[in-house]
């Protein structure tokens, strides 16, 4: 229960900074509220794990001082909320055509929910401590986190092997939570990877039903769910489901900014997101320069270069603090990272070797093909999908996720190439993990250029059939 109330506590903090930061645009949604619900999570995660780690450096992490803290900053941020409260009636979210049943993508995507939720616990059951990272790398350095005497066991170079130099999001929120519960229980890791998967999907589906209506939302998380490796990543309590929410988040809120009145609240709040991606592992730092060069080259396209020189100024100036954090953790306390350490040596050799290009093209191919395509069909059902939905206008189509999400994989294959470790084990440990870190932004992009059911149902209805012709 005391795990509980520490997620509740983030949760509620993260929620009420998103009500406070984004604008209400005409009201507020079951969608919209949906959204921050679910932008909550992460941002409230976030936060409570950088101030944790900030306490516990200062020598005052302990639970009267977290507690205390974290609850005044809750209340004085439940009287802003409430001062600001909206009083305008509900959004001008899209809305489903009446003809269109969205109680049949609602059915679908709860029941892939709760398959999800199912699968989560069963799996928990059987392995409370979740794979191996979770246990050697982000489960020891929390037990590290614990005490403000041992915090400097979590940042040393030994023992080999546990990754000490990875950034402390997830670490940090364990420890806190640990502290909350008085107790190393388990309940907490598992507690808090479940309120990221659950939260990843939720994200993905407000996101895109107050983009694009309740329709393409829904169907969108049914695709979503539909990849069995969610279904095996979220409850192995590793960094990766969370690094996935993080740059959904700051994703999202990239697209929805640009159909906003006030796009600086929603560009400036996606920076904070991808700052804490860059918290939370160190892929988070490429995430970060993605997004900030699909959303400069978006804008040059669409508004000049002046636009999109402010455009990303806003954005990276939102990702400056939990950049800041990162650098200085990185210079301060991490030891040095063996794989940007390794990657100097021969670089030249290895890129202009073909071969090694062509190893490195295959790899990402076959282990695309296994996991999303066969005997896993999340691809698959994603083409049948396109095929009936079809693509929209041209001109109505956004090029900033796509662009962001093609970035991201050109840079792990790029490490790839430079790295020079074995890659063949690479291909069997890592790059299933790192096709989750796109998976659900992948899902966002080509949902955002597909045509929406009731879009169909419009046109067929007699009146409109009258019309066309």
């Amino acid at each position: 229960m005391s795990s509980l109330v520490s997620l509740g506590i983030a949760w509620l903090l993260g929620y009420c900074g998103v009500r406070l930061w984004l604008p209400a645009d005409g009201g507020r949604s079951r969608w919209t509220l949906a959204l921050h619900a679910a932008l909550g999570i992460g941002l409230g995660a976030g936060f409570t794990s950088c101030l944790y780690w900030l306490l516990v450096v200062g020598g005052a992490g302990t639970l009267p001082v977290v507690l205390g803290v974290e609850l005044v900053l809750l209340a004085a941020l439940a009287a802003l909320v409430m001062r600001q409260r909206a009083t305008a009636a509900a959004d001008g979210e899209t809305a489903a055509s009446p003809s269109f049943p969205n109680w049949l993508p609602g059915l679908g995507f709860a029941f892939m929910l709760g398959f999800l939720v199912a699968a989560f616990v069963s799996v928990s059951d059987l392995n409370p401590q979740g794979g191996w990272d979770a246990f050697s790398i982000w489960n020891l350095r929390a037990r590290f986190l614990l005490h403000p005497e041992t915090w400097k066991y979590a940042v040393t170079a030994l023992p080999v092997g546990t990754h000490m130099e990875y950034p402390l999001l997830l670490s940090s929120l364990v420890a806190r939570g640990w502290i909350y519960a008085g107790s190393v229980s388990p309940m907490v890791p598992i507690a808090t990877a479940l309120v990221f998967a659950v939260g990843l999907v939720m994200l993905l589906v407000s996101a895109l039903s107050l983009a694009r209506g309740a329709s393409i939302g829904l169907l969108a998380g049914i695709v979503l769910l539909a990849n069995p490796s969610l279904m095996d990543q979220a409850p192995s309590q590793y960094a990766d489901v969370p690094l996935a929410f993080y740059f959904l988040a700051a994703l999202a809120l990239i697209v929805l900014g640009g159909e906003s009145a006030r796009p600086g609240r929603y560009l400036s709040l996606a920076g904070i997101f991808a700052g804490l991606a860059a918290w939370t592992k160190n892929e988070g730092a490429l995430l970060v320069l993605a997004l900030a060069a699909a959303l400069f080259v978006g804008a040059w396209r669409s508004a000049g270069w002046r636009s999109a020189a402010r455009q990303a100024g806003i954005f990276l100036l939102g990702a400056l603090p939990g950049l800041l954090l990162v650098l200085w953790f990185k210079m301060a306390f991490a030891p040095p990272d063996p794989l940007a350490r390794q990657m100097t040596v021969h670089l030249g050799q290895r890129l202009a070797n073909p071969g090694r290009w062509l190893q490195v093209a295959g790899g990402f191919l076959r282990q695309a093909w296994e996991l999303y395509c066969f005997p896993s069909p999340p691809l698959a059902l994603l083409a049948v999908t396109c095929g009936l939905l079809r693509l929209r206008p041209r001109q109505q189509r956004p090029a900033v996720p796509w662009l962001a999400v093609l970035l991201v994989l050109a840079g792990y294959f790029a490490t790839f190439l430079a790295t020079n470790y074995d890659l063949d084990w690479l291909f069997g440990t890592a790059l299933d993990r790192l096709y989750m870190h796109v998976w659900p932004a992948l899902v966002l992009a080509i949902f955002l250029l597909l045509r929406r059911p009731e879009d169909f149902a419009t046109i067929s209805s007699p009146a409109k059939a009258k019309k066309a012709r």
